[in-house]
């Protein structure tokens, strides 16, 4: 680039790098025999690939060609997807959901970056309002998306131990009982659920208390379902797909083992939805055709239901299992660590102590080592992520082949325990 050229504001976002350009850059650049533990991507599981090989088989008249690749569908999505979307989430939450209270996008990832945007930052009576985490860590990949700088307000999980080697973060009662309005006034509150990177799943107790604290202020409490139900169903206990007036969620297909087709949907009011299409018209024109036409028969077919129960959640369950065990076996008397409980998702936070170097800095030398995680820091907004115990804590996916991941962990035990004091 011209050094005579200048950035915007908005711009000058994207001159370094973020937490999650990072985590997709090492995702596309692995080196033979690394063993990548920092990605966010779904495991390659050969009874889902072969739903989508079935699926797709069905897609070979010409007819079909034509519509799926030689038309726009509207920036609200395809109809009958909206029809089908709307049908499987009524079933499932036990409320009468239209198909105008339902957008598909391009990802989830984009659809919250437009509703992160619609709900904080500068509005028209003259406040700043920010977008509310309620229990630190969150996702990586929101961080990034506000167009203003310090949009974020938050409150940090209360550490409960759990177990000889395991803790829960809990929501605080006391943050949303005390919250100073006045001083961070809100736009939103965004919660995922479960939770990336922890893999805690928030109970409907808790929701139902960040429920009423975001009506109280008559403002949307976002849930983001990526890992969640109705699929991909990654959730190790009974909790299920809760769902109100005054909130908006968000889907996806990505981790049920389409991430390449870039297909999420949103549920919300009416006019939240139409404002989302409006917007999702001037950034894409419309989203994609592949992955809704794959949506469609995979919800119609039942097979949303028999994958998330019978094949992806068991799947992965034994993947952590595996992970908890070689953990201990790997690192025990070793290092000093302690586990999240992995209620749900596919990866494991851990928190150390005793290292006497940051995990940011010893990131480039596991990489080098032949292991990637993703440091702690980058799911902590400003000024939080520069906290030390925010340098404490890794992210490791076990959506990999087992090998790999008695193998990443075998690196992670022998460079960080030269590091132990």
């Amino acid at each position: 680039m011209s050094e005579n050229f200048i950035f915007s504001r908005f711009g000058r976002k994207y001159e370094n790098q973020t937490g999650i350009g990072q985590l997709m850059e090492d995702l596309g650049n692995l080196r033979p025999g690394m063993s990548m533990l920092g990605g966010g991507s779904p495991a390659l599981i050969p009874e889902v690939e072969e739903a989508w090989r079935e699926i797709l088989s069905k897609f070979t008249s010409s007819n079909f060609w034509d519509s799926l690749l030689g038309k726009y569908e509207t920036p609200s999505g395809k109809e009958e997807t909206l029809e089908a979307l709307a049908s499987l989430l009524s079933s499932e939450t036990g409320t009468k959901i239209h198909k105008d209270q339902i957008a598909i996008t391009n990802g989830s990832q984009s659809a919250f970056y437009l509703l992160l945007n619609f709900f904080s930052g500068h509005f028209e009576d003259g406040s700043f309002r920010k977008i509310f985490l309620p229990v630190l860590p969150e996702y990586i990949g929101y961080l990034d998306q506000p167009i203003y700088s310090n949009s974020f307000a938050y409150s940090l999980g209360q550490v409960k131990t759990t177990g000889e080697d395991t803790f829960r973060y809990e929501l605080d009662p006391s943050s949303l009982e005390n919250w100073d309005d006045e001083k961070n006034p809100l736009g939103c509150v965004a919660l995922s659920r479960p939770t990336n990177p922890t893999g805690r799943v928030a109970s409907s107790e808790e929701l139902e208390k960040i429920l009423s604290f975001s009506r109280k202020r008559n403002i949307p409490l976002f849930l983001d379902n990526a890992y969640g139900y109705p699929f991909p169903g990654i959730v190790y206990s009974e909790q299920g797909l809760f769902h109100k007036e005054g909130m908006i969620q968000g889907f996806s297909l990505s981790k049920i083992g389409l991430p390449g087709v870039r297909t999420g949907f949103v549920l919300g009011d009416p006019e939240i939805i139409s404002a989302l299409n409006k917007a999702n018209a001037v950034l894409n024109l419309a989203s994609g055709n592949l992955g809704q036409f794959i949506a469609l028969e995979f919800i119609n077919s039942g097979e949303w239901l028999r994958l998330s129960r019978d094949i992806v959640r068991p799947f992965y369950r034994k993947k952590r299992d595996l992970a908890i065990s070689c953990i201990r076996k790997e690192w025990k008397n070793k290092i000093r660590y302690s586990l999240h409980e992995s209620e749900g998702a596919f990866f494991l936070w851990a928190k150390f102590s005793g290292l006497n170097r940051k995990i940011s800095e010893l990131y480039p030398i596991l990489k080098e080592n032949g292991v990637i995680i993703v440091p702690g820091k980058y799911f902590y907004p400003t000024p939080v992520s520069q906290e030390p115990f925010a340098e404490e804590c890794v992210r490791i996916s076990f959506a990999r082949e087992d090998q790999e991941i008695q193998e990443g962990i075998h690196k992670i035990g022998k460079v960080l325990s030269s590091f132990a004091e």
